[in-house]
């Protein structure tokens, strides 16, 4: 009960920001239209003219939503080469570019819930200090100075252009409200923000020993490295490994990419169980990940009737919803085949699924993820075969 009483609490944060926004554009809207006595004589407004305002006004907050992301992106991107970073990847949406083998490629790929992502890989870190506080700040820095800008530009334009007011007022409003939503050390929408990171980085050195390991996996497998090569020592979670904190629960998740690589799937379904055991308040996107692979690797051994069981537990409706958002990940095209081919036998749509992954690979900015997911693909195709074979010797 307390779970789902979190979970309503966080999505009506992200509602209402979003709606706080909404509001400060169009009560400012409406300043500015009185001020500028865009409606001096009463009754002068028309229907046409309303419905051309509320468009303008709806059109403007889309737009600013898809502005602030790519400048929040961009600000990260400036800060962090002024600080020595080395760039990895940008992207807004599922538009993806990424530096492979020292050229810069565009690909596709998205993670759920997250409307852009600039990946940089920190200088070489002297025990583990390095410059983090700026690269996470200018995100909402440059929120803040083009919500001014885009105020100013309304100030000079607003008696000379009729609608300056409906474009300019929402565009300038969504500035202060992604800062603010960005540089507050809060969890939204099952994601921590860029305070909730600067925050935990500056309380523990083992986070920034975390963040810099992620950083420089991310940078190994954009270059084509797999998983499993990763070294192990960067994977070694003691006891009292605090899997609720964002940052080392996402080294943990590698961690478990990692076994799955490595088809060490014993060890894998270890680490998976721990993860969602230790880390009770950990992001909800951390979680669903982890669900994922814990329920493919139930599905490998979906023969047994308790197997079978447990599949049906962890395949709730909201991971199915979750899966289906994360549509671009290869790991979610397996996931769904081995479900279709082992659990289902279902191969009319394990061979559509399959026709899906192999166009998603196509596309897909890491290599060895492809390599790593196609030998997946082999092995659930080998199960299967022997999951037959066994049912014909029943029968």
């Amino acid at each position: 009960m307390d779970k789902k009483k979190k979970k309503t609490k966080v999505s009506f944060k992200s509602i209402l920001s979003y709606a706080v926004g909404a509001i400060i554009g169009i009560a400012f809207l409406f300043i500015s239209r009185r001020n500028t006595g865009a409606e001096a004589a009463e009754g002068s407004s028309t229907l046409g003219m309303e419905l051309t305002t509320l468009l303008l006004i709806l059109a403007a907050l889309f737009l600013g939503i898809v502005l602030h992301i790519i400048l929040h992106e961009t600000g990260h991107l400036i800060a962090g080469l002024l600080s020595g970073y080395k760039f990895i990847s940008f992207s807004i949406g599922s538009i993806m570019i990424i530096k492979n083998n020292g050229r810069l490629r565009i690909k596709r790929f998205a993670i759920a819930g997250v409307g852009g992502q600039c990946l940089m890989l920190p200088p070489e870190s002297t025990n583990n200090t390095y410059p983090f506080t700026m690269s996470y700040l200018c995100g909402g820095l440059m929120n803040f100075i083009a919500g001014g800008i885009f105020f100013a530009l309304f100030l000079f334009l607003k008696d000379i252009f009729l609608y300056a007011g409906e474009i300019f007022i929402p565009l300038a409003g969504m500035g202060p409200l992604f800062g603010l939503l960005n540089i507050l050390p809060l969890k939204i929408g099952g994601l921590v923000t860029d305070g909730h990171n600067i925050v935990s980085l500056k309380k523990s050195e083992k986070a920034r020993h975390a963040h810099w390991l992620l950083a420089s996996a991310a940078n190994r497998i954009s270059s084509g490295e797999r998983a499993k090569n990763l070294p192990e020592k960067w994977f070694e979670f003691s006891e009292n490994y605090d899997f609720n904190d964002a940052i080392l629960a996402n080294v943990a998740t590698m961690g478990l990419a990692r076994l799955i690589d490595r088809h060490d799937f014993t060890k894998a379904r270890m680490l998976a169980e721990r993860i969602l055991n230790k880390g009770n308040k950990l992001i909800e996107v951390l979680k669903n990940e982890t669900r994922c692979e814990l329920l493919f690797l139930e599905i490998l051994r979906a023969t047994s009737q308790e197997s079978k069981s447990e599949i049906k537990r962890l395949f709730t409706p909201e991971l199915e919803k979750y899966i289906k958002a994360s549509k671009t990940q290869l790991s979610k095209h397996r996931l769904i085949y081995a479900y279709e081919k082992l659990v289902l036998l279902n191969d009319e749509k394990a061979g559509k699924t399959l026709a899906d992954f192999n166009r998603a690979c196509l596309a897909y900015p890491y290599k060895g993820d492809c390599e790593s997911e196609k030998e997946l693909i082999d092995i659930i195709n080998d199960l299967a075969v022997e999951h037959k074979k066994e049912l014909n010797v029943t029968v």
